[in-house]
């Protein structure tokens, strides 16, 4: 009976109490567990029994022993029999029977053993040899677990390495929990080293659904999210441009502040090609250098090559630094090789390397930006004119309303360029403002002048021309607010009039060059511009008023805008005389601009933009967006694009959870005019407790007019292995989010 065996149970606790030991460490294996998406089992993989000892049982050095049967040697040796149970520290064991080495603090245990450590392992086995100074021993025919179902899984021998390590012999290992072994590890030896926090197997195979996926006579792995050197998962997929594709990528955590991925990849019809990418961390740097080789190529026999690399530096408070260079080796590179269509619609690759000041007045800039043509559409006559080097420097002195306002703009460039004009630009523009403001009320007059000059090569006739023109403008608005209510919500609508009127005098500008003049896209936000070209070529001669409008409504308190309207429109008081191409502009009005934005509900968000055609009565550009994200993890997003006859789009894209543990991810996006799919993907995700599983198959239209299909797979192993790359969710795409 119980009662019968408590005094025995006093008895061997008083007799190992003056057992001296280490120091006891509390255990963590009850801690509560990290909560999952996923409704997973929560039991323990290798339940403890019941304990009969309490918490102040094990809070010093001694050890304790409960058991049936206790038998022993004075100073040698104890042996217990029966429902034996000890701890020591932050070690816990149950066992059929034990023997306590009173001179070498040993424990030898049979029968059905289990043990567990603060550490986080627990054990179950028949035969049991641990040393409790050294935590070094061995377990025989093991299953084992770890803290909060992290992995488990059964050993022929587990060796105990010390407090942080274990080496386990013909080991199955999983992360699956208990019942549900979908993926597993097989090895012949296993060493989970928890300082280096890595794993390491040798001849190691990897079992998916009872299916062999992966062998490898050596294979380490992290245990943690802690980076770590070792092979990575593969990369596959399938291309019609390149054929099956298998990357084999291998990490180099080479020190703290800088890695490398070095990636061959196989692609069946074209060859194997190496990516390597190197990164870099410090307190005042950081960058990347992606090198990418395929030596030669099958398809267009010759090699390819590609080198991208960035670099930002922080030289002090106010100095910083930084480079952007990219280079492939043919203008098909990206329409071959590129990983999605932007990619392979890129025409130009840029090419800069900047020094920046920025102090509360003064701001200086010396950059030098150069290209590389991808479209061979493009003339040597029409392509970008490379920036060797450009400095620029502004001022603005400190800013308030009711006080004047003092700014000055300068940039000298030299435009370089192997065919056409050629040269350098010096541009000035000084200005002053008035700011007058109220709480309702603005009023801004601005004067400025801007004065050019060129020193030019290859221009004929005059190669030092220079301009100057006086700039006048009158930016004025109210900001009227109301209360009301709609529906039982109280909100505030604000009504925001604005008038700008600029006047600029004409001045012949035909015969000077055109390095970066351009005009920018006609949009509300372009509505006030001072001059109607970016660049300092060409300075459009104006006289003419904008009238806008705005109305917001506005959550009272928080000001949360719930809905905003703008329209706008110029009136032209004289024709415009300075264009690109040269010519005359005759109108009294420009298109009408409007812009919506609005939150339809709780979910629902709307958005778009129209310009309209006065004149032939006619939309000339127009956009429209609808999303719905009722909660964090789901969006649909449909739209319409048209653009002048040049476009029209439908754009929809979704990611949907379909259940507990399926999602799915598209987008399809439509030229109506052509009756054909520009680009459309279609994936899914199925996401079990200890694996994922995501697929998506990938339809672009190529620059040339052919059609790629890829078709990309990852498969996720839970505290294991990460494989392959799929689409980007449309949640993360910025065009998608609405705060």
């Amino acid at each position: 009976m119980p009662s019968q065996n408590l005094p025995r149970r006093l008895l061997c606790a008083a007799i190992l109490a003056a057992i001296g030991s280490q120091p006891a460490v509390a255990a963590t294996l009850g801690a509560p567990k990290t909560a999952r998406p996923l409704s997973c089992p929560d039991t323990p993989a290798l339940p403890m029994p019941a304990s009969s000892l309490t918490p102040e049982d094990t809070d010093d050095e001694r050890v304790y022993v409960y058991a049936d049967r206790m038998e022993s040697k004075l100073n040698e040796s104890t042996r217990f029999s029966g429902n034996v149970e000890l701890r020591h520290g932050g070690l816990h064991l149950f066992a059929d029977e034990a023997v306590y080495n009173q001179v070498d603090n040993t424990l030898d245990a049979s029968g059905h053993i289990h043990l567990r450590k603060d550490s986080g392992e627990t054990v179950v086995t028949p035969l049991l040899r641990y040393e409790l100074d050294t935590e070094r021993g061995a377990a025989e025919d093991a299953q084992f677990a770890f803290a909060a179902g992290t992995a488990r899984g059964a050993a022929k021998r587990i060796r105990f390495e010390g407090r942080d390590a274990l080496t386990l012999e013909s080991v199955r290992y999983t992360t699956c929990p208990p019942g549900q072994d979908d993926w597993f590890l097989r090895a012949s030896e296993l060493t989970l080293d928890k300082v280096s926090e890595t794993g390491t197997a040798w001849n190691a195979s990897i079992r998916f659904m009872q299916v062999p996926i992966f062998y490898s006579p050596y294979l380490s792995f992290p245990l943690t999210e802690a980076r770590k050197s070792g092979l990575l998962a593969p990369h596959i997929g399938h291309s019609s441009n390149s054929g099956f594709m298998l990357g084999i990528p291998y990490y180099f955590n080479l020190a703290p502040h800088y890695d490398d991925t070095l990636t061959l990849r196989a692609l069946a019809e074209r060859g194997v090609q190496a990516l390597n990418e190197f990164r870099y961390l410090g307190k005042t740097f950081s960058g990347q250098l992606d090198l990418e080789y395929l030596p030669n190529d099958r398809v267009t026999d010759s090699d390819r090559e590609a080198l991208f690399f960035r670099h930002a530096q922080t030289l002090s408070p106010r100095w910083s630094a930084s480079t952007d260079i990219q280079w492939v080796s043919d203008n098909s590179y990206f329409i071959d090789l590129g990983a999605t269509a932007t990619d392979s619609g890129r025409t130009h690759l840029p090419r800069s390397l900047r020094l920046d000041y920025g102090g509360s007045v003064w701001r200086f800039s010396a950059r030098a930006f150069t290209y590389q043509t991808l479209d061979t559409t493009i003339l040597p006559a029409d392509q970008p004119y490379q920036r060797l080097p450009q400095l620029v420097l502004t001022a603005d002195s400190p800013s308030g309303p009711n006080r004047p306002h003092s700014s000055l703009e300068g940039e000298w460039v030299n435009f370089y360029r192997q065919d056409g004009v050629t040269g350098q630009r010096f541009d000035l523009q000084p200005g002053v403002s008035l700011p007058l403001r109220t709480s309702y009320f603005y009023f801004t007059p601005k004067a400025a002048y801007r004065y050019t000059s060129w020193h030019l090569d290859n221009a004929g006739t005059d190669e030092s021309p220079d301009r100057g023109l006086p700039i006048y403008s009158l930016d004025s608005g109210l900001a009227l607010e109301r209360e009301g209510r709609f529906g039982g919500q109280a909100y505030a609508q604000t009504l925001e009039p604005r008038v700008y009127y600029v006047y600029i005098p004409y001045k012949n500008q035909d015969s000077l060059p055109v390095f970066d003049a351009a005009l920018p896209a006609f949009s509300f936000y372009n509505f006030f511009r001072e001059n109607r070209f970016v660049g300092a070529d060409r300075v459009g001669d104006a006289n003419q008023v904008t009238a806008a409008i705005t109305s917001r409504i506005l959550l009272p308190g928080s000001g949360v805008e719930q809905a905003r309207v703008s329209l706008g429109q110029v009136q032209y008081f004289s024709d415009q005389q300075v264009n690109l191409p040269a010519g005359t502009v005759t109108q009294t009005r420009s298109d009408l601009i409007g812009e919506v934005y609005a939150r339809l509900g709780q979910a629902w968000y709307l958005r778009g933009g129209l310009q309209w055609d006065n004149k032939e009565r006619d939309t000339r550009k127009s956009s429209f967006y609808l999303h719905y994200r009722p909660e964090a993890d789901r969006i649909l997003n449909l739209g319409y694009r048209y653009t002048n006859d040049l476009e029209e789009l439908v754009d929809i894209s979704t990611q949907w959870p379909l259940s507990t543990r399926w999602t799915g991810v598209a987008r399809w996006n439509y030229s109506l005019p052509e009756s054909r799919t520009v680009q459309a993907y279609a994936g899914f995700q199925y996401t079990s407790c200890c694996w994922a599983v995501r697929a998506a198959a990938h339809q672009r239209q190529q620059p040339d007019g052919s059609v790629d299909n890829s078709l990309l797979f990852e498969l996720e192993l839970s505290g294991f292995a990460k494989m392959g790359e799929t689409e980007e969710s449309p949640l993360k795409q910025g065009k998608f989010i609405f705060e």
